[in-house]
């Protein structure tokens, strides 16, 4: 089940902010939640005012690292979750000729990165199964990160999972459909070419201090 807003149809530079586009997305969300999952950066301030609203029992990270085609940090071919099961793009693979030594040395690249982020946040393991889950992130573009988190969390015996993301185009909310429970996205986009960013007024990468002072507000709803 896909959940939008159809006023937010095709509407572009709609949300402030991440934070701001959070709380847009609380009053959309009626499950009962026991586990919050942020994918960072960008997910992060955008669970901030939804942990706030729903009070679950939990929240963490779900960390869900791109992997990224050789020559540019932008695009990418695949996903790799934190056990190090890598969602590959056969199609874009195979159209780029993308050998093979290349696609193992940033699948290894990606693991590295996770690996860092869990020490630089500071990071505790936390357990899934039986627990309705609640994934979200600053919006979703080819769905590999999504397709990976969610596929691992259903492997990790998840209750149930519901997205909950600010914006995303149509055909990539499709193949994510069938994963979840459900999806609840706000802009929904069927216009191409498709960015995460022009769903803002205000888009930046969010940098890791301000993760960090985030996160640190967070773990205070819990404390």
């Amino acid at each position: 089940m896909i959940v939008e807003n159809k006023g937010m149809r095709n509407e572009y530079r709609i949300f402030d902010s991440r934070f701001s586009a959070g709380k847009l997305l609380q009053e959309f969300i009626t499950e009962d939640i026991d586990l919050i999952l942020a994918i960072p950066n960008g997910g992060v301030p955008v669970a901030e005012p939804i942990i706030e609203y729903l009070k679950p029992q939990e929240f963490n990270l779900l960390l869900i690292r791109k992997v990224h085609v050789p020559w540019t940090q932008e695009a990418g071919m695949g996903a790799i979750t934190p056990d190090g099961n890598v969602f590959f793009n056969q199609q874009l693979i195979r159209s780029y000729n993308i050998e093979e030594e290349a696609i193992e040395r940033k699948v290894k690249d990606a693991l590295i990165a996770i690996e860092e982020r869990k020490k630089e946040y500071e990071l505790k393991d936390y357990e899934v199964k039986n627990k309705s889950i609640l994934l979200t992130d600053d919006g979703i573009a080819s769905g590999f990160s999504m397709i990976a988190g969610a596929t691992w969390l259903k492997e990790k015996g998840a209750k149930s999972v519901t997205i909950a993301v600010p914006t995303a185009p149509l055909d990539s909310l499709n193949k994510i459909e069938e994963l979840v429970d459900k999806i609840i996205c706000l802009n929904v986009r069927t216009r191409y070419p498709f960015a995460v960013a022009d769903a803002y007024k205000n888009w930046y990468d969010i940098p890791s201090h301000e993760v960090k002072q985030v996160l640190k507000r967070i773990r205070g709803f819990f404390s």
